[in-house]
């Protein structure tokens, strides 16, 4: 038995010198590998002011959604809602700008703020609006703000 594990280490051995000593390119340190930055935002991550996790963000612009289809006469009233929403929104762009569902996210908020008849809500809107075709342009989303919400916006 001590003979194999003998003729083990010594083939291993000869193999390790002919290899380093065929080919420098085996002497070499290797680079260490890219480290892949993470595209999607984390469910327990908190963004913004009022530490929205991206659930809390989808949460909030359903909501306010729904408080401005049942009650439109008071419409005014989820403008500051919807902004901490869009300051969370501006955080979560910030640490994942490549996440994928931001832009669903960013028309949502853009199709809120159109939702709100008020200065400020138009106002919000075109902003809205602006970032949306500016960091999004080339998603659905855009293309469907483009479609529905261009003419209310202009």
């Amino acid at each position: 038995m001590r003979a194999r594990i003998h003729y083990f280490a010594a083939f291993f051995a000869a193999g390790t010198i002919l290899l380093g000593s065929a080919s420098p390119a085996f002497a070499r340190p290797t680079a260490a590998k890219p480290v892949l930055a993470i595209r999607v935002a984390p469910a327990d991550e908190y963004f913004g002011r009022l530490k929205l996790s991206i659930l809390g963000i989808r949460n909030q612009l359903r909501d306010l959604g729904l408080r401005l289809q049942y009650a439109p006469e008071r419409s005014a009233d989820v403008l500051g809602a919807a902004s901490f929403v869009e300051d969370a929104l501006h955080d979560w762009e910030r640490k994942y700008p490549a996440d994928p569902w931001l832009a669903k996210s960013v028309y949502q908020l853009t199709a809120l703020y159109a939702q709100v008849h008020s200065a400020e809500g138009t106002q919000n809107a075109a902003r809205a609006f602006r970032w949306l075709q500016s960091r999004y342009a080339h998603t659905q989303y855009a293309a469907q703000a483009r479609t529905e919400l261009s003419a209310t916006l202009k």
